[in-house]
């Protein structure tokens, strides 16, 4: 009977063995690097909130660890997660110019107001014509969004004529800002985000072209307090969320299930409404502050709608390059932005 009773609690030991190694082997934990602080409001508004919704959806079958401190350089982020330092992580098409410049269209002056409407529209148009350029080899791509208007913000002045960018030195991150600021005579200073408030506070630089939200969350707010806006935006700027192909391979297709349910427009819809949300949240404190916000003249939007046709020339011709139609996109994008 001893042995009767010793060989059944072997038994039953074995089984919850096995059914716990089972339950582990159901658990997938994926590592998400983050290149902003997890309290930056862009974590805190889209990031954050995928994650925890798909480990909600999943019934904790899959989790994130987010790595307390980024495995790469901005612009690096995309081989990270391709060769597996990092499972899931975001970046931002501009960084890698050559690679995305089917995008570009994505940073033009004038594309809209809102930030959901705009990424939506965003994944439509690559759905429609650019899921066979390949242009993600080697990693799972979650979806695509815009981060909304930018904005130009000034430590002295507002921006009211092209004359009045002639000597500023404005720190720019993309083509589009760059190329403003050059053409009317302004001086590009290329400094990443996470130095906006030093150049800023020491005069290296005169101004920056941001969002609003990118104003509160850099602590610009009593360093550049005029603003000029322009319908639609004076830039945009898209970003991306990658999955590493493997580990994205090797999940159940219940599980592959959750993730595709929280990716492509339904990815876009929720991080291009985190966008809004905090922009207006950056507008509000703004104007709370006291800054000077006006809205560009007729006369200097018409003067940007010339810069503007250069700007669709250069994406016409390098989306000729490319095999593609470069107008049909556009005309696509802006049909689905009020859709």
């Amino acid at each position: 009977m001893k042995i009767k009773n010793i060989w059944n609690s072997v038994l039953a030991g074995a089984s919850a063995l096995c059914l716990s190694s089972t339950i582990a082997l159901a658990e997938t934990e994926l590592t998400y690097s983050s290149w902003i602080p997890w309290s930056h409001p862009v974590n805190e508004a889209i990031y954050i909130p995928w994650m925890e919704a798909i480990e909600k959806e999943s019934e904790g079958r899959i989790k994130f660890r987010r790595l307390p401190k980024p495995v790469a350089s901005p612009p690096a982020h995309y081989d990270a997660v391709r060769t597996g330092q990092a499972d899931v992580a975001f970046s931002v098409h501009g960084y890698a110019r050559q690679q995305f410049a089917p995008y570009l269209f994505a940073e033009l002056p004038f594309l809209g107001e809102s930030a959901e409407a705009t990424s939506i529209a965003l994944h439509r148009t690559h759905e429609k014509f650019l899921t066979d350029k390949n242009l993600y080899r080697g990693v799972h791509l979650i979806g695509m969004n815009m981060h909304g208007p930018g904005v130009i913000h000034h430590s002295k002045k507002n921006i009211l004529k092209p004359a009045d960018m002639e000597g500023q030195k404005m720190r720019t991150g993309g083509p589009i800002p760059q190329a403003i600021t050059e053409a009317w005579g302004g001086v590009s200073v290329r400094q990443p985000s996470s130095k906006a408030y030093e150049i800023l506070s020491t005069g290296i630089a005169d101004g920056i072209m941001f969002p609003f939200e990118s104003v509160i969350s850099f602590k610009l707010t009593d360093v550049v307090p005029y603003s000029t806006t322009v319908p639609g935006g004076w830039y945009s700027s898209s970003h991306y969320l990658i999955m590493n192909q493997a580990k994205y391979d090797a999940l159940s297709d219940e599980d592959k299930a959750v993730i595709d349910k929280y990716s492509g427009e339904a990815f876009s819809k929720l991080a291009g409404n985190g966008w809004d949300r905090i922009n207006d949240n950056g507008l509000k404190v703004i104007t709370e502050a006291g800054n000077n916000i006006v809205e560009a003249s007729p006369e200097l939007i018409a003067d940007l709608e010339k810069l503007n046709e250069k700007f669709l020339a250069d994406f016409y011709a390098e989306a000729e390059k490319l095999g593609l139609d470069g107008a049909a996109m556009l005309e696509y994008f802006k049909s689905q932005v009020g859709n």
